[in-house]
């Protein structure tokens, strides 16, 4: 937003926002999707690296809090076996 890499946009910041990124990763810290469109601007290569450290820290965050909130269930070694 105006220059400034942010997480977690709500659709009305996202609407306005300079670049669209979205990732998708596993458990283990893998990508399995890393979509990025300039919506307004093209963005550079720092740039890209930039929100790309945003968004694993990000998914990385959210990974801990479902390890988290699932460690005492049945079976959740088997959920995250090497992470």
């Amino acid at each position: 937003m105006d220059g400034v890499p942010c997480l977690d946009l709500d659709y009305g910041e996202d609407s306005k926002a300079d670049v669209d990124m979205n990732l998708v990763m596993t458990g283990r810290g893998l990508f399995v999707e890393i979509q990025g469109t300039a919506e307004k601007t093209p963005f550079s290569s720092q740039q890209l690296k930039e929100l790309l450290a945003l968004g694993t820290s990000g998914i990385n965050q959210l990974i801990e809090r479902q390890k988290a909130s699932l460690r005492q269930r049945v079976g959740y070694s088997q959920l995250f076996r090497s992470a």
